[in-house]
């Protein structure tokens, strides 16, 4: 998680508290809005805390491998791209 507070505070410009709230925030408006992925998120966090900046690719192209087979794919395309959709609306706010 240390790497994608990073992110936020250099590309988004929040301050570490911030960015750490907006991650959970987001943690928990996932889980309580889709359930069966609760443990996925909690799992993809917890791969980016153990391995911090020395992992290659981003968390997201992770998804996949905590959840095997054409749900995990299906659910990587998503969180792509609405990752790619926020960066769209954050660079018109």
């Amino acid at each position: 998680m240390t790497e994608l507070i990073n992110k936020l505070v250099a590309e988004a410009g929040l301050s570490q508290e911030q960015a750490a709230k907006t991650i959970g925030v987001l943690k928990n408006f996932v889980s309580e809005k889709f359930p069966m992925l609760a443990g996925a998120v909690d799992n993809v966090l917890g791969i980016a805390d153990a391995g911090g900046a020395k992992e290659e690719g981003s968390m997201l192209d992770k998804i996949s491998d905590i959840i095997p087979g054409q749900m995990g794919e299906k659910i990587e395309g998503f969180a792509k791209q609405a990752a790619e959709k926020f960066g769209d609306l954050e660079g018109k706010l």
